[in-house]
């Protein structure tokens, strides 16, 4: 049976999430986007978006995002490894396409199909992540803070601000290149961006650290996300990030949350994943990327 993949029209949002859901029950055991976040993606200037069609349904989805660093993040999505061959080849195509540098793919959680199938066309593993939670049954210790310093909600007008302490914070980590304030707003000021969630702590006139919060992107009104942690460098090591994390998880709880998860990188080198175990996170999920060069 032949297979098409092709652009996604306007009308298919919910087609693609039972595509998604299909997939994420069974690599997760739980939802993984909502229909608001799907659609919102679809607006995305850089975001290329793909479906695959077999006799009149939908049976795949794929999104690369066309980084302007020449690396390509790709999302493939489908339980049929017919399917999914098709869509790393399409991944492929637009990346030679766009001008990429390489183009990587993720098997994510318990996935049954995409690291055989990536692993038979040839693309190779480089790098792995966590998912990390914690359950919220009981009031999360109450933060200590340094001498002076303090969160606060962030102000009207701050963005920039906060895009340029998180280079700052992030200029040290595994392939870190600046992205522009515009490509940055993309994925920071989403349409689930909620200033009440965002905290900021200040000492003097310096942005010290942050803590750039949202719900989680299922829709679950339980599940909060830490969507970016940082500290620069002139303030770490003086448990900033600790009571960050512990006000976090004391303010989702006020606001109804039964747990808090976050991303992070299994080989980061400055101890993040110690960081969050040592606040009573777990492992939840570990996601393998695997890449395909282009000389």
């Amino acid at each position: 049976m032949t297979i098409e993949i092709r652009e996604p029209t306007v009308d298919e949002v919910h087609a693609i999430r039972e595509v998604i859901e299909e997939h994420a029950q069974a690599a997760f055991g739980e939802t993984e986007l909502s229909e608001e976040e799907i659609r919102s993606w679809l607006t995305r200037p850089k975001l290329v978006v793909r479906v695959a069609e077999r006799e009149g349904k939908l049976v795949g989805y794929l999104d690369v995002y066309a980084e302007d660093s020449g690396r390509f993040p790709a999302d493939a999505r489908t339980l049929d490894p017919e399917v999914a061959a098709a869509l790393l080849a399409e991944a492929e195509a637009i990346g030679r396409e766009k001008g990429a540098t390489v183009v990587r793919a993720f098997v994510q959680g318990d996935d049954p199909v995409m690291r055989e199938v990536l692993e038979e066309v040839g693309w190779q593993p480089i790098r792995y992540s966590f998912q990390m939670r914690i359950d919220l049954g009981e009031d999360p210790p109450e933060p200590i803070w340094p001498d002076g310093l303090s969160p606060r909600n962030l102000r009207p007008g701050e963005e920039e601000r906060v895009y340029e302490a998180n280079m700052d914070a992030f200029a040290d980590h595994w392939e870190f290149e600046r992205t522009s304030f515009e490509e940055w707003s993309e994925f920071a000021l989403t349409h689930s961006f909620d200033p009440s969630l965002w905290w900021l702590v200040e000492d003097g006139e310096e942005l010290a650290a942050y803590s750039l919060n949202s719900w989680h992107f299922s829709g679950d009104p339980q599940f909060g996300w830490i969507g970016n942690l940082g500290v620069r460098k002139p303030w770490r090591r003086r448990g900033l990030a600790t009571a960050l994390l512990r006000h976090s998880f004391r303010d989702f709880r006020g606001r109804g949350a039964t747990r808090v998860g976050l991303g992070v990188d299994g080989e980061n080198t400055t101890g993040a994943v110690r960081l969050y175990e040592s606040v009573g996170m777990h492992v939840a999920r570990r996601n393998d990327t695997y890449e395909k060069k282009f000389s």
